[in-house]
């Protein structure tokens, strides 16, 4: 199997299984490190939502598709944590969190400081 055709399944405690094309799930440190072992499917502690893990997902892959048509990172992310509702926020901020993923993380840092 082609490396960009790889995935993995992450799973948090609600049972919500999302399956993430390995390329962008790397970017994750926990799945990173499972991936690194071998492991294809990745079990995330408490305090991680179904509906978290599902925005993160959705984040990776629409971050790769604005990529892919030269927008600009900074520019997409922006637009995008400014489209989540406050609840979405804390989800994924969670979910940044316990996937390790500091990038995905400190899209929040503007955020926290206005709302919170």
């Amino acid at each position: 199997m082609a490396e960009e055709d790889q995935t993995v399944l992450v799973r948090c405690e609600d049972l919500v299984r999302v399956e993430l094309p390995a390329l962008l799930a790397q970017r994750a440190g926990r799945v990173a490190a499972a991936l690194e072992a071998g492991e294809r499917v990745v079990e995330l502690p408490r305090g991680v939502s179904g509906k978290g893990l599902a925005t993160a997902a959705a984040y990776y892959e629409a971050r790769a598709e604005a990529e892919a048509c030269g927008v600009d990172g900074g520019e997409f992310d922006g637009e995008f944590v400014r489209g989540l509702t406050h609840d979405a926020a804390i989800d994924l901020i969670h979910a940044a969190h316990h996937l390790g993923d500091q990038a995905l993380f400190n899209l929040f840092a503007g955020y926290r400081a206005n709302h919170f």
